[in-house]
């Protein structure tokens, strides 16, 4: 009765010219640069960034990230409105003297490490606007892969997790997650694969508040979770100083 009915009020919303609002595309990177080109991906990277914030409408972030032991080992954060603003990105201008300097110079020690998702539970207008940067922050990057038998516990975890942390720490920036989506000729989705962005301000350079996250009574329920043996395989966890 129920599903008859969605369907019916589905029917008639779409009748009426209504269609689903495509959701946000993020995506995370991990990339480890030459030591002899670091300063010059550095700048070829923060002219990208520069560009897609004050070109691009459809952005709604871009985060350069320093790994926190490794200063040739950097984390981008990037956010938009749907795959269709990514894909005017890629298009941009800004990106193909990137993506130029990137084929001529071979800034890396191997390809990067890059993936895609749409972020959860997200208020509407953080879906619309571009969030501030918040240099000399605290922020880590994160990959997950629960198993399938504990998905559903997995996801009611984390939402208390991320509502906790949105609602209740002062120091806390930013908590997004998705599960891993499909970008038309670049990846294919991997279900039950979930990435994970924070951001974390404070003394030490946002630690502070990282650690005050860590001793939350939310942060706890999810220690406990994690004790109960529920992923395929290790998480991945890499923190990073926001640089921009």
């Amino acid at each position: 009765m129920f599903a008859s009915s969605a369907i019916l009020l589905l029917s008639l919303a779409m009748s009426n010219g209504f269609t689903a609002k495509p959701p946000p595309l993020a995506l995370n990177l991990k990339c480890t640069v030459k030591p002899s080109l670091r300063s010059k991906w550095i700048a070829a990277i923060k002219e990208d960034q520069l560009c897609t914030r004050r070109d691009e409408p459809g952005n709604l972030q871009f985060v350069i990230g320093q790994d926190v032991d490794d200063e040739n080992t950097f984390y981008l954060h990037e956010e938009f409105k749907s795959s269709a603003a990514f894909e005017d990105h890629c298009a941009s201008p800004h990106f193909a003297t990137y993506d130029k300097f990137v084929q001529e110079e071979e800034p890396f020690v191997g390809p990067p490490e890059m993936c895609f998702y749409h972020p959860l539970e997200e208020d509407e207008r953080i879906s619309e606007e571009k969030r501030a940067m918040h240099q000399n922050s605290f922020g880590l990057n994160v990959n997950l892969y629960p198993k399938a038998e504990v998905r559903e516990e997995f996801l009611s975890v984390i939402s208390n997790n991320k509502k906790g942390t949105d609602d209740t720490e002062d120091l806390a920036l930013q908590y997004t997650y998705g599960e891993s989506a499909t970008v038309e000729g670049m990846t294919e989705g991997v279900p039950n694969t979930f990435h994970f962005h924070e951001q974390y301000t404070g003394k030490n350079h946002g630690k502070e508040g990282f650690d005050a996250h860590a001793n939350t009574y939310h942060f706890a329920m999810w220690e406990e979770f994690v004790g109960t043996d529920p992923f395929e395989k290790d998480p991945e966890v890499y923190f990073f100083h926001i640089l921009e």
